[in-house]
């Protein structure tokens, strides 16, 4: 009896040995995986710490921070000798420090931890790196910004998730969703 008693014993102080460090290392490989959102670039672009400027794949934030446009409405044509003939060029640059696009982003992942997805099929090109972001409750940053009309499909290359993709974007242009609200307007 002491015997088998004696084995149980080691048995357990075995397994324990065994079991333990392989749930330790896992708990570490799975907060590993995760990173923190130290900064929001531009409504498709963020900054995780550890990996540096990566591109939510799929979709197109389409609201550059610079802009080229006319400067008001369009002068009347030179009427006489007294008045100067009307300039060549006209127009105005505005540089715009915040997008809709970007504040969305920034209340979605800024500070948060996320997880980084990658599709070898859209990262081919070896600039800045595209991916999935997951946030911690698994929620797809990615199909998120085009559920609420963020974002635009990016039809540039192709990637694994285009059709579900191009579902929630045409989802956000019926329901005048984000950047499709004036769609109606236009």
């Amino acid at each position: 009896m002491r015997i088998a008693l004696a084995f149980a014993e080691v048995g357990t102080v075995v397994a324990r040995a065994v079991v333990f460090p392989i749930v330790v290392w896992l708990a570490l490989s799975v907060a590993a995986g995760a990173q923190e959102v130290t900064k929001v670039i531009n409504g498709e672009t963020i900054e995780v710490d550890g990996v540096g400027k990566v591109r939510l794949l799929g979709i197109d934030a389409g609201d550059p921070a610079v802009r080229f446009g006319p400067s008001g409405p369009a002068r009347p044509p030179r009427s006489g000798p007294d008045r100067p003939p009307p300039p060549l060029i006209t127009g105005s640059i505005a540089v715009k420090p915040e997008s809709a696009s970007g504040d969305a982003l920034k209340r979605l992942v800024l500070g948060k931890r996320v997880r980084l997805e990658y599709d070898e099929a859209a990262d081919k090109d070896g600039g800045t790196r595209r991916a999935y972001v997951f946030l911690e409750d698994d929620t797809l940053v990615n199909a998120e910004m085009l559920r609420a009309g963020h974002a635009r499909v990016d039809t540039s290359r192709p990637f694994s998730s285009l059709d579900q993709f191009k579902e929630l974007e045409a989802e956000a242009r019926a329901d005048f969703r984000g950047l499709w609200a004036d769609v109606e307007k236009r």
